[in-house]
C-alpha cells in the first residue's frame, strides 16, 4: 500500500458518512494485522507531517493509540510488541517530536499517544530514558516544552491507571511525582502549567500510595495540594478540590493526620460558590461513602482502614453544625441550575448527599437540628425554604433508625402537603423524598393512619408532570416490593387499583423518548403486585389486560416506535409474571389462541421477550402447546441459526429448551436440532460462553426425550468427554479470563453429566453403554473438585450428588461397582463429605447425611466426619 492510498482510507474511515466508511475501517483493520511495522511507520510519518491537515493526523495518532494494545493474531501478542524494534524506536521518536509542535490539538494527541505506549513499555522496563527526559522537561524555561512534558506525566499516569499496570518502579513513580510537583509549585506564573500539573497529580495517585508511606513527600504533596486549594485563582482552585476527592479516597487512612487541615480548607469553599461547592462538599461524601464501604466490608477488624473511621466518626460527631449549618443553608439555593457540567451536580443536591452522610455518621445529636430546620421551613411563605425543607426531610430519611422512623411517622402527613404545592419544585423535590421514604421506612406508608389518603394523592398526582410522576412511580415499586408483609394496608388491599393507575401511566401520550425510563419503572412496580397475587382467576385476569394493552399497540400507530418498544417489553414481562402462576385449566382455549396469534406478531425488537413469555407458556399451559409446537419451533430456527447475536440465541435457546421439556415425548420430531448443537459445540471457532448454554440445552432435551433420544448417545459421550477435558485444561491456563471460564464449565460439564445419567439409567437395571463414562468422571472431578483449588461449596455438592448418582445406576454393573466402591471411599471424598458438613445450611446437611447412609448401607464404610 502506497502512502497516500493510506491517508486515503484514514480520512474515509473517520470522517465519511456514507457506506464506503466500514469497507475503509475493514481495510485498516487487516492492513494492520498483515503489516503492523509498516502501519504504525505510515501513522507515525503522517502525524509527523505538518503540512497534512491536522484532523488527519490526530486521526493517525489516534490508530496508534487504539490499535498498540490489540491482539495481533498472527502473532497472539499485542501488536506494540509484534512491531521490530527499528519501527518502535522511530514511531516514539516522531511522536516525541510533535510534542513541541505550535498546535495545542498536536501536543495533547501526541501526549496520549505516547501515555499508551508507555503503559505498555514501563512495566517491561523499556523506553528507560523517557521519564527522567520528561521530568527534566518540567523544569524548562520554555513554557512550551514544560507545559508538553508535565501534560504527558498526566497522561502516562492516566494510561497506567487505565491499564491498572503497578509495574512501574518506585524511583520511576518519585521522578514522575516530583516532576509534576513542580509544575504546582505557588510561584508558576502560567496558568495552564498549574492547572495541568493538579491533573496530573489526580491521574498519579493510583499508583504512589508506597511513595506516600515515606513522611517527607506525603507532607509535601499534602501541602502543596490543599495550598492549591485555597488558590485565589478560581480554576487552580477548583482544580485541586476536585484532584483532593481523589486524593482522600487513594489516601483514606491517612486521614487521621491531616483531616483538620483538610476541613479548614474547604469549609470556606462550602457555600456560595457554584462548582466549587460542589467539589468542597464532594470531597467530603467521598470521604463518607469510603467509610460506609469499609464498614460494609471489614465491620469491627482492626485495620488501617478502621482506625481512618473511628477518626472520622469522632470529627463529625465534633464538627457537625459545622457541616449541616452551611449543607442546609445550600438547599435553599434553586437545585435547578447545575453548578457543575461535568458531573451533572447542583449545590442542593451535593448538599443533600453531605446533609444524610453527616446524620448517618454524627448520629442523634443531629436529629434536632435537622428537625428544628424542618419545622421552621415547611410552611414558609417562599418556595425555597418549603422545598429546602423537603430536601432536608430526605437526607434524614436516608439514615435507618428507631428515633428516625418515629419522626418520619409524625411528619409523613405534612410532607404529603407538599407533593400538592402550588409551585412546581416543592413538588418534584417531594416526590423524590417520598421515594426515599418508601425505600427505606415503607412501613411508615403501610402502617399509617392516613394511608387511605396518602393513596389517593399519589394515584391523582400521577397525572403530574412527567418529571414529577417519574419519582412517584418510584413510591410505588418500593411499597410493592414485599406486600405479601402488609396484607391489612391498603395499598396491598387495592393493588389492583395501583396496577390500574400504571397502566394508564405507562401509556400516557406526553411521555417522551428521554423519559422512557418511566415506563420501565412502571413494570417493575407492576410486576412486584403480579409476583404478590396466588389466586389463579386474578392472573387470568391480569394476562388478558395485558394482552389487551398488546393487542391495541399492534393494532394502532399513533404511538412512537422506541415508546412502543418499551411497553411491549413491559407488556411481555407482565404476561410472563401471570403465566406461570396459571396452568391448562385457568384460560380458554379461545383466549389463548387469540393470545398467541397476537404476540407471533409483535416488534421484531421484542423478540427476545416474546420469546421469555413463551418459556412461561411452555411451563404452564403444556398440554395447550402442543398444537403450535411447530410454529414456535420455527419461529426459533432464525435466531437459532445466527448465533453471533448472542442475546437472541440464548434467549431462543433457553425457550426451546423449555419448551422441549414440557412436550417430553412429543418433542421426537424436533430432537434432529440436537445434530445441530453438537456440532456446535465440537466446532473450535463456536463462542465458547454460548457453549455452556448450548450444553444445559441439550441436558433438558435429553431428559424430556430420556430413551427416545438414545440414537444420540454416542454424540453426547464425545461432547461430554471434550468438556471434561476443555475444564482440566484451561484449569492449568494462566490467564485469569481462561481460569475463569474454567469455574463455569466445570459445573456446567457435571450438572451436563448428571443429567445424562438420569436421562437414560434406572436403578438395578444394568447399563453397559456409559460404564466409560464413569472412569471420565472420577478423573474430571479428583482433578477439577480437588479442595487444593478452593472449589465453592456448591461445586463440592454437585460433584458429590453427581459421585451418588454414579453410585445408585451402577450397582448392577460388577467392574464400574468396584471401581465406584474405591473411589467412594477414598480420602478424596471423604475429605470432601467432610468440608461439607461445616456448613449449617439445609442443603448441605442433608447431602453429608445421604453420605453417611450411603456409605454404610452400600459399602458397610462408618464415616467419622472429624
Amino acid at each position: 500500500m502506497q502512502p497516500q492510498q493510506f491517508l486515503d482510507l484514514v480520512q474515509c474511515a473517520f470522517f465519511e458518512s456514507n457506506t464506503q466508511r466500514s469497507s475503509a475501517e475493514q481495510v485498516l483493520l487487516k492492513y494492520k494485522d498483515e503489516c503492523p511495522d509498516e502501519f504504525m511507520v505510515y501513522c507515525a510519518s503522517a502525524f509527523s507531517n505538518r503540512g497534512i491537515q491536522n484532523r488527519i493526523r490526530v486521526a493517525c495518532s489516534t490508530l496508534v493509540k487504539r490499535l498498540v494494545g490489540l491482539i495481533h493474531p498472527p502473532s497472539n501478542q499485542i501488536i506494540w510488541l509484534a512491531c521490530s524494534q527499528k519501527t518502535k524506536s522511530d514511531v516514539k521518536l516522531k511522536f516525541m517530536e510533535q510534542l513541541i509542535d505550535p498546535e495545542n490539538e498536536i501536543r495533547r494527541s501526541a501526549a496520549n499517544t505516547i501515555s499508551e505506549i508507555c503503559a505498555i513499555e514501563l512495566p517491561r522496563q523499556e523506553w528507560p530514558d523517557l521519564i527522567s527526559r520528561l521530568t527534566t522537561n518540567s523544569k524548562h524555561t520554555d513554557i512550551l516544552i514544560k507545559v508538553s512534558a508535565i501534560m504527558t506525566l498526566g497522561y502516562i499516569c492516566e494510561a497506567l491507571k487505565t491499564h491498572q499496570s503497578s509495574g512501574i518502579s518506585e524511583n520511576d513513580s518519585k521522578v514522575i511525582l516530583m516532576g509534576i510537583c513542580v509544575g504546582m509549585d505557588l510561584n508558576e506564573q502560567t496558568l495552564e502549567i498549574r492547572l495541568t500539573a493538579i491533573k496530573a497529580l489526580q491521574d498519579s495517585l493510583y499508583f504512589m500510595n508506597n511513595l506516600f508511606k515515606q513522611q517527607e513527600i506525603f507532607t509535601y504533596v499534602k501541602n502543596l495540594i490543599l495550598q492549591n486549594a485555597i488558590c485565589n485563582i478560581q480554576e487552580v482552585k477548583h482544580k485541586a478540590l476536585q484532584c483532593l476527592i481523589d486524593f482522600v479516597k487513594q489516601l483514606f487512612t491517612f486521614l487521621p493526620v491531616f483531616i483538620t487541615e483538610l476541613y479548614q480548607t474547604t469549609q470556606v469553599s462550602f457555600e456560595n460558590q457554584g462548582e466549587i461547592s460542589i467539589a468542597a462538599i464532594e470531597i467530603w461524601n467521598t470521604i463518607c461513602a469510603e467509610m460506609k464501604e469499609e464498614i460494609m466490608q471489614n465491620g469491627n477488624q482492626q485495620t488501617p482502614e478502621s482506625n481512618a473511621v473511628d477518626c472520622c466518626v469522632q470529627f463529625f460527631k465534633k464538627n457537625y453544625e459545622g457541616f449541616l449549618l452551611p449543607f442546609m443553608r445550600n438547599l435553599l439555593l434553586d437545585s435547578g441550575d447545575v453548578d457543575d457540567e461535568y458531573q451533572g451536580l447542583s449545590v442542593p443536591d451535593s448538599s443533600c448527599k453531605g446533609l444524610a452522610f453527616i446524620i448517618e455518621f454524627a448520629g442523634v445529636n443531629t436529629y434536632e437540628l435537622v428537625k428544628n430546620f424542618i419545622q421552621n421551613t415547611i410552611t414558609h411563605q417562599q418556595w425555597e425554604y418549603r422545598k429546602a425543607s423537603v430536601m432536608a426531610f430526605g437526607a434524614l430519611a436516608e439514615v435507618q433508625t428507631k428515633e428516625i422512623e418515629m419522626l418520619i411517622k409524625s411528619a409523613l402527613s405534612s410532607l404529603f402537603t407538599c407533593l400538592v404545592d402550588q409551585h412546581y419544585k416543592v413538588k418534584k423535590a417531594t416526590a423524590q423524598t417520598l421515594s426515599r421514604v418508601a425505600e427505606n421506612y415503607p412501613q411508615c406508608f403501610h402502617g399509617h393512619d392516613q394511608a387511605n389518603q396518602m393513596l389517593a394523592t399519589l394515584l391523582d398526582q400521577l397525572n403530574n408532570k412527567i418529571s414529577i410522576v417519574q419519582h412517584l412511580i418510584w413510591v410505588f415499586v418500593y411499597l410493592t416490593e414485599q406486600l405479601q408483609q402488609f396484607n391489612m394496608s391498603i395499598f396491598c388491599r387495592e393493588k389492583f387499583t395501583i396496577l390500574q393507575h400504571l397502566a394508564s401511566t405507562s401509556v400516557r401520550p406526553d411521555i417522551k423518548n428521554s423519559e422512557i425510563a418511566l415506563i420501565d419503572t412502571a413494570f417493575m412496580a407492576i410486576l412486584n403486585i403480579i409476583y404478590s397475587v396466588t389466586d389463579t382467576k386474578q392472573c387470568n385476569d391480569y394476562l388478558i389486560q395485558f394482552f389487551q394493552h398488546i393487542q391495541l399497540l399492534e393494532s394502532g400507530t399513533q404511538v412512537p416506535a422506541e415508546i412502543k418498544f418499551h411497553l411491549e417489553m413491559g407488556l411481555m414481562s407482565a404476561m410472563h409474571g401471570c403465566v406461570v402462576r396459571l396452568d391448562d385449566s385457568t384460560t380458554p382455549e379461545s383466549v389463548f389462541e387469540s393470545i398467541m396469534k397476537t404476540l407471533s406478531n409483535v416488534d421484531s425488537r421484542v423478540k427476545n421477550d416474546y420469546f421469555y413469555v413463551l418459556s412461561g407458556i411452555a411451563y404452564a399451559f403444556k398440554k395447550k402447546l402442543s398444537k403450535y409446537s411447530s410454529q414456535l419451533i420455527a419461529e426459533l430456527n432464525k435466531p437459532l441459526s445466527e448465533p453471533d447475536d448472542m442475546d437472541s440465541f440464548k434467549t431462543a435457546l433457553f425457550c426451546l429448551a423449555d419448551i422441549a421439556r414440557a412436550m417430553e415425548e412429543e418433542f421426537v420430531p424436533y430432537m434432529n436440532i440436537l445434530i445441530y448443537f453438537f456440532g456446535l459445540i465440537k466446532n473450535p471457532n463456536f463462542n465458547r460462553e454460548l457453549k455452556l448454554q448450548v450444553y444445559n440445552a441439550i441436558a433438558d432435551i435429553i431428559l424430556g426425550l430420556k430413551e427416545k433420544s438414545f440414537q444420540f448417545l454416542g454424540d453426547l459421550k464425545e461432547i461430554l468427554k471434550l468438556g471434561f477435558a476443555a475444564s482440566m485444561d484451561l484449569t492449568k491456563s494462566q490467564q485469569n479470563v481462561d481460569q475463569d471460564y474454567a469455574e463455569r464449565l466445570k459445573e456446567t460439564m457435571t450438572s451436563f453429566y448428571t443429567c445424562i445419567l438420569h436421562a437414560y439409567c434406572e436403578p438395578n437395571v444394568p447399563n453397559f453403554d456409559l460404564r466409560d463414562t464413569v472412569d471420565w468422571f472420577i478423573i474430571f472431578c479428583t482433578e477439577m473438585c480437588n479442595l487444593k483449588l478452593k472449589p465453592t461449596i456448591e461445586y463440592v455438592r454437585l460433584t458429590l450428588c453427581c459421585i451418588f448418582d454414579c453410585s445408585h445406576f451402577f450397582q448392577t454393573v460388577p467392574e464400574t461397582k468396584i471401581k465406584l466402591k474405591d473411589f467412594i471411599t477414598s480420602d478424596f471424598v471423604i475429605e470432601l463429605i467432610r468440608k461439607m458438613s461445616q456448613y449449617n445450611e439445609k442443603d448441605y446437611q442433608e447431602c453429608v447425611s445421604f453420605a453417611k447412609q450411603l456409605l454404610n448401607d452400600v459399602y458397610g464404610f462408618q464415616l467419622k466426619l472429624y
